[in-house]
């Protein structure tokens, strides 16, 4: 019967079952709803997970805040680069010095006059985006640099020849620029593993130098130099200790400054050098000391993400997002948690699968409704939910229809309000198979003599359930044929006229009692007319009663959005039928069910407060 009657559903059943249709090769995805919804088992990690690992695997860690010394130590040339890829070597740029002259002899570096040692001193490098506005994409920490750099073995100058032209040019004097250097510097940080990160530097500004010396370890006063100065660096550092608060790293930089000496203080004449240009290379040996730049809640979960448990990575961005919330990859945060909230109900909706292929519908029904009480502006999944929900509802709509013939009244409608919770198909049905329970009520109390009380349950379940009326008249002639042999016994005053009224009845449909019951029949009606006055008498005062009843009710207070459970109960007392969503893990949505006269009502609650009223 419920078959037909919803078989309009057909073709959504149908489109639905694809839930359960699978791959046949065990390594090959499972797909859903014609291969739009896909589950791919061939890999244990999730799309992306390899690119990630080496270019984002620290995109949510904490920033580094502050390092309060890093020093290096190293060896480089003043020139340039010279000869091929394969075969680079360095020399000297001769056109990096500029003469008061242009016909004074240059001075003549050889490849072991440009090499020298440098020390390199960065202190205060502060995260400063960190501090000024809370957010730093990478690592950009910004502070003082101070360098001083000398040369191994420096070229004499040419000073008998200088000598020639001013005699005090004619000492003999080396050329070793003495380089001190004040810079402000900036440094970017990428870190894509936990045991080091690349270091790119910037810096930019003053410098002086002595450039005269004797014996390469005391330099002359004057002739003295200043000017600007610029440097780029990358390098690499490892992380000794990747645990602790203070961290150190020990690392290799190759670093390149152009150092501009455009001012000569010379009051003695000693040197016919204007300006020069020092146009340095070099690699050094650094370490460092610096704090912050730990892993956060939010590289956790990622890592949870990549490695497909959604749920728990869901919560963990939240936690980050909450702890962390001006971190620069905010919104990247943001997109993952969104990713995961979509993906949750996919999950979900993958292990009711797995529950249905072993036949736990139960068990399989209750993911379903978790999945769909996730969903978030997702039609195909809602889609395929909505069909097997349809397609369980129905089975077991059949099932319920096919206990009514059993007479297995509350069995049937206890399976009916399972699917009142999920399903309209079960609240809609409600009212009818609620009356077949109040039929098998009515049948009971027959069974044991309370006729009285069983005609009213028959009166009520017919009121509820047209389509019974054909069973009820068969139970009321029943109960008519047993009031005949219990009418002679009939003494309270309502057995009385219902004996009458089931004498008459039973006469109706079987054509005649015989005399010995129509002479019962007129010795109740004997006894009802004795009692007329009373009767009357209650008649009267029960419509007063309801006359009375109907003000009250006129000047109560009526049903509105907003009221709570208990008001409600005041107001129109216990429920025919309660329905609890059994979808959620919060017990505070119910759906209460009156049967008023030929309309039934819905009331619905959330939170323990009616929040919609419906009325059918």
């Amino acid at each position: 019967m419920f078959v037909h009657k919803h078989s309009r559903y057909f073709i959504t059943v149908v489109f639905a079952g694809i839930l359960f249709s699978q791959a046949s090769g065990e390594k090959e995805p499972r797909t859903f709803l014609f291969g739009l919804i896909k589950f791919d088992k061939e890999s244990p990690y999730e799309s992306g997970y390899w690119f990630d690992k080496w270019f984002r695997s620290r995109e949510f860690s904490a920033p580094v805040t502050l390092i309060p010394i890093e020093l290096k130590y190293g060896v480089g040339f003043n020139g340039a680069f010279s000869g091929g890829i394969s075969n680079p070597s360095a020399k000297d740029e001769k056109g990096n010095i500029n003469y008061e002259d242009d016909t004074i002899e240059q001075l003549d570096q050889g490849f072991t006059n440009i090499w020298g040692p440098a020390i390199d001193l960065d202190l205060g490098l502060v995260n400063l985006p960190h501090y000024l506005i809370r957010t730093s994409w990478m690592n950009m920490m910004t502070g003082l640099n101070y360098r001083r750099s000398s040369i191994f073995s420096p070229a004499f100058l040419p000073y008998s020849i200088w000598g020639n032209t001013t005699a005090s040019w004619g000492e003999k004097k080396k050329f070793s620029p003495l380089m001190n250097e004040f810079l402000i510097t900036n440094t970017l940080q990428w870190q894509p593993f936990n045991f080091w990160y690349l270091n790119f530097r910037y810096s930019y500004g003053f410098a002086t130098t002595k450039f005269y010396t004797t014996d390469n370890e005391i330099w002359d006063d004057i002739p003295t130099g200043s000017g600007t100065s610029m440097a780029l660096g990358v390098g690499i550092r490892f992380i000794m200790d990747p645990g602790k608060s203070n961290r150190f790293t020990i690392g290799l930089d190759f670093r390149h400054s152009y150092t501009k000496i455009n001012t000569i203080n010379d009051p003695g004449d000693l040197t016919p050098i204007r300006d020069f240009d020092l146009s340095n290379y070099g690699f050094y040996l650094t370490i460092s000391a610096f704090y912050g730049g730990k892993r956060s809640i939010g590289d956790e979960a990622k890592k949870l993400y990549y490695h497909r448990d959604y749920v728990s990575a869901r919560n963990e961005f939240k936690r980050f997002l909450k702890e962390y919330p001006s971190h620069a990859n905010r919104n990247r945060a943001l997109e993952y948690l969104e990713i995961c909230e979509r993906k949750i109900p996919y999950v979900i909706m993958e292990e009711g699968v797995v529950l249905d292929d072993k036949g736990e519908t139960e068990q399989s029904l209750e993911k379903y409704l978790q999945a769909k009480s996730l969903v978030k502006n997702d039609t195909i999944i809602m889609f395929a939910l909505d069909g097997r929900l349809d397609q369980i509802a129905l089975d077991w709509m059949n099932e319920a229809e096919m206990l009514l013939p059993a007479e297995r009244y509350d069995d049937a409608i206890e399976i009916v309000r399972r699917v009142a919770r999920f399903s309209d198909h079960g609240t809609k049905a409600l009212r009818r198979f609620k009356s077949y329970t109040i039929l098998g009520d009515g049948k009971e109390l027959q069974k044991a003599g309370f006729i009285g009380k069983a005609m009213g349950k028959y009166a009520e379940a017919l009121n509820m359930n047209p389509e019974l009326v054909f069973m009820v008249k068969a139970l009321q002639y029943n109960a008519g044929i047993q009031m005949v042999n219990l009418a002679a016994e009939a003494d309270e005053f309502d057995e009385i006229p219902l004996a009458i009224e089931s004498l008459k009845y039973a006469r109706e449909l079987a054509g005649g009692i015989g005399n010995k019951n129509e002479k019962l029949l007129q010795d109740l009606q004997s006894k009802l007319d004795k009692y007329d006055k009373y009767k009357v008498n209650s008649r009267i005062e029960e419509r007063m009663n309801l006359a009375r009843e109907k003000q009250t009710r006129a000047r109560s207070e009526r049903v509105e959005l907003g009221m709570s459970l208990p008001q409600i109960q005041k107001l129109m007392g216990e429920p025919h039928e309660k329905v609890i969503d059994g979808s959620r893990d919060d017990p505070n949505e119910q759906l209460w069910i009156y049967f008023i006269d030929k309309k039934t009502l819905y009331l619905s609650f959330q939170g323990y407060v009616l929040f919609r009223i419906e009325e059918i």
